[in-house]
């Protein structure tokens, strides 16, 4: 009975934000994620036990249908970690490009001090750190079966990356890219286009 997960079926979509609150907090805690993973594949022995016992020839049915909602969840659960890792990078990107001073070529030691920037490069760090704590996690998950479709969360983040990097990239065009109105002024109009477009590259 307390292995048993299946009574958490109706519930367990509420613990979504809370996992990903867990999650952009402590990116350690990804490693676990995989213990619930392998939790939730003990929603659908119980049901599937009683299907078969009656010999109805749905069984095979409501298995991939349960283990659909199930991968569902999964990548539910998992689409915070694009999120976090882009969010990372983009903290990143802005500390290297704005806070810290290119170093010259010859440096005298009375600057040394000014060039440090102790606390950027400690954030930076940080930073860098965090990113690979979540690859590590991705890293130890192993294929896991839920029901009867089987799971890489490999996969499963690769496709949160690419899904992560277009939302990115939307975002960015729609914000960026703003063609003028005024056809009259064709100089003007090529003009602001390569503006827009310089601004997004």
């Amino acid at each position: 009975i307390c292995a048993d997960f299946s009574y958490a079926w109706e519930v367990m979509l509420d613990y979504v934000p809370v996992l990903h609150d867990r999650v952009k907090a402590d990116p350690s805690t990804v490693v676990l994620l995989r213990a619930l993973f392998l939790k939730l594949a003990s929603i659908l022995d119980i049901p599937i036990i009683r299907i078969m016992q009656c010999e109805s020839p749905d069984a095979l049915s409501v298995a991939e249908y349960y283990s659909n909602e199930l991968v569902a969840f999964v990548r539910k659960v998992m689409e915070i970690i694009p999120i976090s890792v882009f969010k990372i990078l983009t903290n990143i990107v802005v500390i290297m490009e704005r806070h810290l001073k290119p170093l010259p070529v010859r440096l005298e030691v009375d600057l040394t001090k000014d060039y440090a920037q102790g606390n950027e490069r400690y954030e930076l760090a940080k930073l860098t750190h965090q990113v690979s704590i979540f690859t590590e996690g991705i890293l130890a998950m192993e294929k896991t079966l839920l029901g009867v479709i089987q799971v890489d969360p490999r996969a499963i983040l690769e496709d949160g990356l690419r899904s992560e990097l277009v939302r990115q990239m939307a975002t960015a065009m729609d914000s960026v890219l703003r063609w003028p109105t005024d056809v009259t002024n064709p100089a003007a109009s090529q003009a602001a286009v390569v503006k827009s477009l310089t601004a997004l590259g």
